[in-house]
């Protein structure tokens, strides 16, 4: 199911009334960071998940108001404004243990403002004492909300169930009221697909593809688990240094503020996904904290932060390594990009504010010194983009591309076979112990990355020829921007054990 067809239910509520956690527990598994101190949550965080049989769209989202002393305070609140704009149903989310607030006043006004059915909940109602307080938030003008313990999971089983009801009775009414429509959508002959700010793109009514060349971004501004039919999106993981402009890069592919940016660093906490396309291609964009050195890695949030980035990138396909143009490829910067290496993960490095260097970029000198420099990420593709100028996106995003496709890349047995004895012959293996080493035959054993196994007679094939080998691969196959995984197993009559 295309994660636009599905109800999204965001939760909502004033700074540190447990939305996180209510966000995780729903979900059961820790998902968005959680501590006991106001305004941690900032860009909404959106999970799609299945409540028997039911799949939802649910989205935490930053706190309504909060103290003056709360970093990004306002744009977290105009943030999370957008998220109830775009949402189906709300879980409006209050404090039991700390009781009614003049925040909760606001917020209840701007959820009533909003027209969107909601389920009003007293968090934190871990005994009788909490219990016996909520109607006091009738207050507000609603009824007394449901008393639920996120911490400890007290009343989940009912909060799903009456946020079930009021999906399905929105759905009873939609199906009425199409009925009433269908004849006026038959006679159509074009349809509207919205982004996640109500943009229109006019699309063919036969084929519903988008006339427009721009992206498309799947209705809300983040989608996991459902990615529609056909193939899987390449997911590509934003990675950094802090203040790169990694969320800029994000909002500018998605056509809409769906990160929040800020001049200061660490703006970005959680792994955030969109799901959009770009043309006729797909792709699970993750943008994702600024990693840091980790001796200057402090405790709490940017330790939770960092660990998620590093997650990200894991269940990547592409890393795509965002540096700046002014400091170059710095020593972070590589370490990143060995790590993301490490893990098998294709890799493109792009250069963002080329526009500070000025009118002609020497862009050779600058390939040429990092690849001397670390010449590890020889195979990496380098990229020169200015997200604030839209320079160089399509250029980087056809590097990812290829990058996609050498991640995925087979080479036929008996092709790999013609390429090695052809290497065998340019340069004559080592001899190891009381033989030569022979390659008796090779296969690729598995994709992303690719991986070949090469099957010899000997032990402990040395590094120099195993890389001699590699690079003879690479000139003949396009495995630009991707690790190439060689297993050297040893097969002869006495052992069947790797070399």
């Amino acid at each position: 199911m295309e994660t636009s067809q599905l109800p999204r239910v965001a939760i909502v509520g004033r700074p540190n009334v447990g939305k996180s956690t209510l966000f995780n527990r729903l979900l059961r598994r820790r998902r968005a960071i959680t501590l006991d101190v106001p305004g941690v949550t900032r860009d909404a965080v959106g999970e799609t998940v299945d409540w028997d049989g039911r799949q939802v769209r649910l989205v935490d989202t930053g706190g309504l108001g909060g103290e003056s002393d709360i970093v990004l305070a306002s744009q977290v609140h105009e943030h999370t404004l957008k998220v109830i704009s775009a949402s189906d149903l709300l879980i409006v989310l209050l404090d039991a243990r700390s009781g009614l607030n003049p925040l909760d006043r606001e917020t209840v006004e701007l959820v009533m403002a909003s027209g969107k059915p909601a389920v009003f909940v007293a968090n934190k109602a871990d005994g009788s004492a909490q219990h016996d307080s909520l109607s006091e938030f009738c207050e507000l003008g609603i009824d007394p909300p449901l008393g639920v313990s996120a911490e400890h999971g007290i009343g989940i089983t009912e909060l799903k169930m009456a946020v079930s009801q009021l999906l399905q009775d929105a759905e009873d009414r939609a199906s009425s009221d199409g009925n009433e429509d269908a004849e006026s959508e038959v006679a159509s002959d074009t349809s509207v697909g919205l982004d996640s700010e109500g943009a229109g793109t006019a699309q063919d009514a036969s084929t519903g593809s988008a006339s427009s060349t721009g992206p498309i971004v799947s209705q809300g501004t983040t989608a996991y688990g459902a990615y529609g039919s056909g193939p899987r999106p390449c997911r590509v993981a934003l990675v950094g240094r802090p203040n790169v402009g990694k969320s800029s890069l994000l909002n500018l592919l998605a056509g809409s503020e769906l990160s929040l940016v800020d001049e200061n660093p660490g703006t970005t906490r959680d792994a955030v996904d969109t799901l959009l396309r770009r043309g006729s291609r797909r792709y699970l964009i993750v943008d994702t904290a600024g990693m840091r050195r980790p001796s200057r890695v402090e405790r709490g949030v940017e330790r939770i932060s960092v660990g998620r980035s590093m997650e990200a990138l894991e269940r990547a396909d592409v890393v795509l390594l965002l540096i700046e143009a002014e400091e170059g490829l710095t020593d972070q910067d590589a370490r990143i990009a060995r790590r993301a290496w490490s893990e098998g993960r294709a890799l493109v490095i792009a250069m963002n504010k080329i526009d500070l260097l000025g009118r002609r970029p020497p862009f050779r000198a600058i390939e040429e010194e990092i690849r001397r420099r670390y010449p590890t990420l020889g195979n990496a593709h380098l990229a020169f983009i200015s997200v604030s100028r839209a320079h160089g996106i399509d250029e980087c995003f056809k590097a990812v591309d290829r990058a996609h496709a050498a991640h995925n890349r087979e080479i036929g047995t008996v092709a790999l076979n013609r390429i090695i004895a052809a290497a065998v012959q340019r340069r004559e293996p080592p001899v190891l112990g009381s033989g030569r080493l022979k390659i008796l035959y090779a296969t690729q054993s598995s994709l992303r990355p690719p991986t070949l196994t090469l099957y010899v007679n000997r032990r402990d094939v040395p590094t120099s020829y195993r890389r001699f080998i590699e690079r003879c691969i690479r000139e003949e196959v396009d495995f630009e921007s991707t690790p190439l995984r060689l297993k050297f197993v040893r097969r002869d009559s006495h052992s069947g054990r790797r070399a």
